[in-house]
């Protein structure tokens, strides 16, 4: 009989024999066995519950992160967790001018302060910007059970706060009004106080809008950009104080481009004081010189008191009472109306003004609303200055005529210049995109007249402007006006100019208008040490043009027929240039 080997260890003399897995049990009473069987139950229960959530957890990360990622909406999401309270001001592009952020403002409750005051104020004040320690001192040792230590602060401010850890402090949501393109819109976006409501620009004027739904402006970032370039080369350039520009759409008074130098950045408002956040385009009132030359040869051309061929000597000074007009640098010869226009005659537009005289002159001026603040909703609109009586002197109406004696804002003027060459319409300027969609037009003008005043506008900008010109492509027409500035007196500066040029294009079919005026541009060497308007607002203007003219799309005029009016007036300035 076979008998198996079974595997027995040897143990030595002395040697410990070591209990085997049975042996464990085998000297435990009952109690103590039947507690640890229940033990290993409960763990294993345990253990599988555990198990369970975190499968639950794996299953639903892998839903949010992988399955359900591209159908989620987060932005839905994160509007629901920061509501805000302020909608976005667009341009007409719906590129983003204004917006709101979430943010924090930070408060203390000065009666649950514990330890030194002043180290607290000054373990406060390290941990943000800008804030004075006295001021934190003041809050903590104020018997007021509330009090602010700083609004609106940066993630950096809030992470530094609460790695203080003080009980005392609280957190409460808000929001900060961000302009991404800082100095760029900044007069007309406007601002916001410390509680986000409007105090300024658009921000103002559309305050219970914005609490409902996004704003559309008229503006145009990408011609706004290239217009405050333009102008930010010019001053310098020049050597200005100051300068504004504005772009109109002429056929429905939409604003592309509205600038006023110097500027400020609306992130940092308090930076932005006195002249900076003065509106020149829509707050400023000003002399504009001989653009108002145009009114007042539409004026006569309309009332049959003049006609394109009728002719005014300006060969001498033109005598009113006591005083006499002149002109800059003048023909010292008898000249046609488009030759007055060209060559800016103060004599012979006095003589076409008296001609007509003041009656008509301060009807037909009130038809373009020179005697009123302009109906935009903005609130910074300029009051025009001019005399109210009812009747004018022969020398007011004759300084009028050439642009003196009234003062009017740059958004009066680029308007009303619209309306000439528009066909005769009348179109308020709104900074809003359809913004006259149901308004109603006005005519100010006959139809007949106003394709004349294209004809002479166009001759003014093209007499003696080179044909390989880029912008005579675009058949411009306008005006320039350069008018001496006021010192604190009222007295005229001698040598010191506000210089303009408005103007128009194509003028076969108008499309846009240009304003551009400097405040006190010097005489430089590209300039030639002259000053007036064709030397600066002219140029800039121009530049302006072929800059934004691509851009909006604007094709260059193929033919022009220019009418024999005005070819026989340039003839005859040629053969009196030629002569002296």
């Amino acid at each position: 009989m076979l008998f198996k080997k079974k595997n027995i260890p040897f143990y030595e003399p002395c040697q410990e024999i070591p209990l085997r897995k049975t042996d464990k049990w085998r000297y435990l009473d009952m109690t103590t066995r039947v507690r640890l069987k229940s033990a290993s139950w409960r763990i294993l229960v345990v253990g599988i519950i555990f198990g369970t959530l975190y499968c639950i957890i794996l299953a639903r990360l892998f839903q949010l992160t992988i399955m359900d990622y591209h159908g989620r909406n987060y932005t839905k999401v994160l509007s629901e967790n920061y509501a805000l309270a302020r909608y976005n001001i667009l341009d007409r592009k719906g590129i983003l001018l204004a917006s709101s952020v979430p943010t924090t403002d930070l408060s203390i409750n000065p009666a649950l302060v514990k330890g030194d005051p002043k180290e607290v104020a000054h373990n406060i004040a390290q941990a943000l910007n800008n804030v004075d320690e006295r001021d934190v001192y003041s809050a903590i040792t104020s018997s007021a059970g509330f009090k602010y230590i700083k609004r609106k602060l940066s993630p950096t401010e809030r992470s530094n706060i609460n790695w203080l850890g003080y009980p005392f402090l609280s957190e409460f949501p808000g929001e900060y009004r961000t302009y991404p393109h800082r100095n760029l819109v900044s007069h007309i976006l406007g601002g916001v106080d410390i509680d986000n409501m409007g105090i300024s620009g658009i921000e103002k004027a559309y305050d219970k809008q914005l609490m409902e739904q996004n704003v559309n402006l008229s503006i145009d970032v990408s011609v706004q950009e290239m217009v405050h370039n333009a102008l930010t080369k010019g001053i310098e350039k020049f050597k200005a104080t100051a300068a504004l520009a504005l772009v109109m759409d002429i056929n429905n008074g939409e604003i592309l481009a509205s600038v006023s130098l110097p500027d400020y950045n609306p992130n940092l408002p308090a930076k932005g004081i006195g002249k900076e956040r003065f509106n020149q385009t829509t707050l400023g009132t000003y002399e504009f010189g001989s653009i108002f030359k145009l009114f007042n040869t539409a004026l006569g051309l309309e009332s049959k008191t003049i006609t394109v061929d009728s002719i005014f000597d300006t060969s001498k000074p033109l005598k009113i009472g006591r005083k006499q007009i002149t002109d800059y640098r003048g023909q010292a010869r008898p000249l046609t109306v488009p030759e007055i226009l060209i060559h800016s005659s103060n004599i012979g537009s006095a003589q076409i003004g008296l001609k007509i005289g003041q009656e008509r002159q301060k009807e037909f001026l009130g038809r373009f609303g020179f005697y009123d603040k302009l109906p935009i909703p903005l609130p910074e609109r300029g009051t025009t200055q001019y005399n109210k009586k009812a009747k004018w002197a022969d020398m007011e109406s004759a300084t009028i005529s050439y642009g003196y004696g009234i003062s009017v804002t740059p958004l009066h003027l680029i308007a009303a210049v619209a309306s000439l060459v528009n066909g005769g319409i009348y179109r308020v300027p709104t900074f809003i995109k359809d913004g006259n969609k149901n308004q109603i037009e006005t005519r100010v003008v006959d139809e007949k007249v106003s394709k004349i005043m294209r004809h002479l506008m166009w001759g003014v900008v093209n007499y003696e402007l080179p044909s390989k010109s880029p912008v005579a492509l675009y058949a411009v027409g306008g005006k320039t006006g350069s008018a001496n500035l006021l010192d604190e007196r009222g007295k005229y500066i001698e040598g010191k100019l506000r210089t303009t040029f408005v103007g128009a294009f194509p003028m076969t079919d108008p499309q846009y208008i240009v304003l551009v005026s400097y405040t006190d541009p010097k005489k430089v060497k590209e300039t030639f040490m002259f000053n007036a308007a064709g030397w600066n607002a002219k140029a800039t203007g121009l530049q302006i043009i072929g800059d934004i003219a691509p851009y909006l799309g604007v094709k260059p005029v193929e033919s022009w027929e220019q009418p024999g009016y005005i070819t026989r007036a340039f003839e005859r300035s040629r053969a009196a240039k030629k002569g002296h």
